[in-house]
């Protein structure tokens, strides 16, 4: 298959995945129709952000009396598909976008979508975006483990033959020739493509001798066994055990280590997701349609300033279902979405 049928195959997979927006059509539109410019915001997208966005819809409706929203949130993966068919205005997002959702944004409209991030992910909450944490055997010596360490013990080898031993992620005395066993979600999900890029960066692969997946497992009846829960019950009962998961699988008999970026090692708390300076932090996101002369929709804009400014991220605060954005990083995202329109930043409210 060529490329360009490679491409088009990705947009006509993205415009299924939006199921909500093509039962409204009686007949096929013969070409994709730009975002919608009237009083109403049409949103798809990450269904555990309905609280949030319900909280910050209300309030910024209170000062655009006529407005409405338009919300259909039934995953992440029909909010790219949204705004790709035009189907709405605004994705919301749980994750970041991939790359097929970037290929078939562009192959529609020429530019890629504007992504800024609107919130932190939550401390423990499954199904929240949580941020993950490094967990171990409480009786394991470590304190702390580096992305570099991370990325020597669970990526895919230089040498197949070396075992990989606790030394390899820092430990020192009799603990040193242990060896290592890691446990994380599987990297065809979501949140395991985004521990593998976060970890090893462009590298698709993982050291198979040491690491072992999980993914979410149906238990019949609709009821599903977590891969959070199965990485965690692996790690109980292995001491020599490193795992990545949520903060909700921290029992008795392991405990945290704090995580090295780029600078010394931080713990995961509420305050270093929020300010983003703990590693594995995971934010949720807004994505535009921006036309190739960057603009957006003006009544759009002024909603994503909101969202972004001191206000919007109370709000975040208020629901609990998210973190807000540290200052710096609201500032940051904001400077972000002024420069992609070409203007200068307005006052903040």
């Amino acid at each position: 298959m060529n490329r360009c049928s490679q491409l088009a195959l990705t947009v006509a997979m993205l415009a299924i995945a939006n199921a909500d927006f093509f039962a409204q059509q009686t007949t096929p539109s013969p070409t994709v129709q730009a975002p919608s410019a009237t009083q109403i915001i049409r949103t798809r997208g990450d269904r555990s952000m309905s609280r949030t966005m319900q909280a910050w819809e209300s309030a910024f409706e209170r000062e655009h009396p006529g407005l409405k929203f338009e919300n259909r949130l039934l995953g992440s993966a029909t909010g790219m598909a949204g705004i790709t068919t035009g189907a709405a205005d605004l994705a919301v997002m749980g994750r970041p976008e991939n790359a097929n959702e970037i290929i078939g944004f562009e192959w529609v409209w020429r530019v890629k979508p504007l992504g800024i991030a609107v919130a932190r992910g939550s401390l423990h909450r499954e199904g929240y975006s949580p941020s993950l944490a490094v967990l171990v055997s409480r009786h394991n010596p470590l304190r702390s483990v580096s992305l570099g360490q991370l990325a020597k013990v669970l990526g895919c080898p230089a040498d197949p033959a070396h075992e990989v031993v606790w030394a390899d992620a820092g430990a020192s005395g009799t603990w040193a020739t242990h060896p290592l066993h890691a446990y994380v979600y599987d990297d065809q999900t979501g949140t395991g493509a985004w521990l593998m890029q976060t970890v090893q960066g462009s590298k698709d692969c993982w050291n198979w001798a040491a690491v072992r997946e999980f993914s979410d497992q149906e238990k019949g009846n609709d009821a599903k066994r977590s891969a959070s829960e199965q990485i965690g019950e692996a790690l109980e009962h292995d001491p020599d055990g490193l795992a990545i998961t949520t903060l909700a699988e921290v029992g008795s008999r392991v405990k945290t280590l704090a995580v090295a970026g780029m600078g010394a090692p931080v713990l995961l708390a509420a305050a270093t997701v929020s300010d983003g300076s703990y590693p594995f932090t995971r934010n949720v996101y807004f994505y535009v349609h921006k036309s190739q002369g960057g603009a957006i929709d003006p009544l759009l804009l002024d909603f994503l300033n909101f969202v972004l400014s001191p206000q919007g991220q109370s709000i975040v605060t208020q629901t609990r279902d998210f973190l807000p954005l540290g200052r710096e990083a609201a500032e940051a995202e904001a400077a972000k979405l002024h420069q992609s329109q070409a203007l200068k930043p307005t006052a903040k409210q």
